[in-house]
């Protein structure tokens, strides 16, 4: 395929990609709407995370991480977090969502109100904002914390190799990554 030329032309490639809701919100710039949720993730790892399987999309990627968080067995996250993306693979399917759909996906993971309240205000700002960008401070979204942060810059920004994660599975990879010819 080939980029869009026109500012409809890029409004429409992100209604393909996120949904139609996208489009309730007027963005000024639709060709940077797009471009700043396009990921740009690292190459695979032998560490098989689970942040590798949705890296290629950047709000996928953050709502895996929400989902995994305090979560230990990885069959459990990996189970509930496919069967979550097959009944909504975008952020527009989300928010259109039957909570009690949404109840039944996920309950098996606990913190049920936390997750979905995470969830809802990270869909609707990552279908909102002009330019998505995702930090600690001024772009902070409710109950994306270090983790989420961190996984979003390794993997859908290029930032790997700047940061040093608290959390040890995301510091082993970075130690990994930094390794890697094109990344060292």
């Amino acid at each position: 395929g080939h980029w869009p030329s026109e500012s409809q032309e890029w409004k429409d490639e992100a209604v393909r990609r996120w949904g139609a809701l996208v489009s309730a919100g007027e963005a000024d710039d639709w060709e940077a709407f797009v471009l700043s949720r396009l990921s740009k993730p690292p190459p695979p790892s032998p560490m098989d995370l689970l942040q590798e399987y949705y890296a290629h999309d950047t709000w996928q990627l953050l709502v895996a991480c929400a989902l995994m968080s305090r979560v230990n067995s990885w069959t459990h996250k990996h189970n509930c977090i496919s069967g979550f993306f097959e009944k909504f693979p975008t952020p527009s399917a989300f928010i259109a969502a039957d909570m009690n759909v949404v109840r039944e996906i996920m309950y098996p993971l606990g913190l049920f109100d936390i997750r979905l309240k995470t969830l809802t205000e990270l869909s609707k700002k990552y279908l909102s904002m002009p330019a998505f960008t995702l930090d600690e401070t001024e772009n902070k979204i409710w109950g994306c914390g270090r983790f989420v942060v961190d996984s979003y810059k390794i993997f859908c920004r290029s930032e790997g190799t700047t940061l040093t994660p608290d959390d040890a599975t995301l510091h082993s990879f970075v130690r990994w990554l930094r390794c890697q010819p094109s990344h060292s």
